[in-house]
């Protein structure tokens, strides 16, 4: 399957049921269990493991069941920020894809305990994963042990937490920040950090068990760097669908900084530099096909 629609076709509803079905079992409260799952299953495009498991697909290796639940840890992590980032005191969102948003519906407090259980909660899913497939299916201790690693370290204070820092301090300035600083210190950290790990995730599963393969941690390297320039343009084509919106809220996003002709030729160069990662990478393995992952990058700008 190379094209990312028929791909989200297939695996869009197959996320969407890990996702529901790991959140039934996610607290002993099934109020509050409800909602965590309202928190995470109120739409969304599953960008992040989708992105996972078609760098999963694009190295010819299947979609095991625990490799899908894996993928879908960083879909708890996204929705957790989503919810804390709606709360009063960071962008005070009454509504979230159409609907009211997790502290509109149950409460201030309620909404920043929902978001600490789904942050809590993306490390269970990790750490499970093997535990109904057999051991010769299951993914290796070292690379499980890896993922947390990284989950942590994207998720945290040196990724989405301190993006999401760096953003808050770019509401309402009387002065404009730095072009370098906002792509480094906001863009990079709070939307791309998580796409990195997407992307690397899928690398490091479909390798998990190429032992013999000399050029492993380059090609688990190039595709982290491919989610790094995916997310960069990803972020600046948000920042363009959304230019009235950012003005009204005063938000100084790229296309206010260096205009919207500039900021769409930046998008470019960063759609450019991914898929010169997925060249670099086809150079590396015979098994690598990147027809899908070329069609995911035509998301942008859809």
């Amino acid at each position: 399957m190379t094209n990312f629609a028929d791909f989200q076709a297939t695996f869009g509803p197959k996320i969407d049921a890990q996702l529901a079905m790991d959140l039934r079992q996610a607290s002993t409260d099934t109020a509050f269990a409800d909602m965590m799952a309202y928190a995470v299953l109120n739409g969304g495009k599953r960008l992040r493991p989708l992105l996972s498991l078609a760098v999963m697909a694009s190295y010819q290796q299947p979609i095991t069941s625990q490799v899908l639940q894996l993928a879908t840890a960083v879909e708890w992590v996204h929705s957790y920020s989503l919810v804390h980032d709606d709360l009063p005191a960071m962008d005070n969102d009454m509504f979230r894809r159409g609907q009211p948003s997790v502290h509109a519906k149950y409460g201030e407090a309620n909404a920043i305990l929902v978001g600490d259980a789904l942050l809590t909660g993306a490390f269970s899913v990790v750490t499970t994963a093997n535990f109904k497939t057999s051991q010769a299916a299951a993914i290796s201790n070292e690379t499980l042990l890896t993922i947390v690693q990284d989950l942590a370290h994207f998720s945290g204070a040196s990724g989405m937490v301190i993006g999401q820092v760096h953003d808050m301090q770019n509401h309402g300035q009387s002065t404009q920040p730095e072009t370098a600083w906002l792509l480094e210190a906001v863009y990079t950290p709070k939307t791309a950090a998580l796409l990195m790990f997407a992307a690397k995730l899928g690398s490091q599963l479909a390798l998990d068990n190429e032992t013999n393969q000399p050029n492993k941690a380059r090609m688990v390297q190039e595709m982290t760097q491919f989610g790094l320039a995916f997310g960069l343009a990803f972020q600046i084509q948000d920042d363009l669908d959304d230019f009235d919106q950012d003005d009204l809220e005063d938000v100084s996003a790229l296309p206010h900084l260096i205009g919207v002709a500039a900021a769409g030729a930046r998008r470019d160069l960063y759609i450019q530099d991914a898929r010169q990662r997925l060249t670099n990478i086809t150079a590396l393995s015979q098994t690598f096909d990147r027809t899908l992952l070329d069609d995911f990058l035509n998301l942008i700008g859809d």
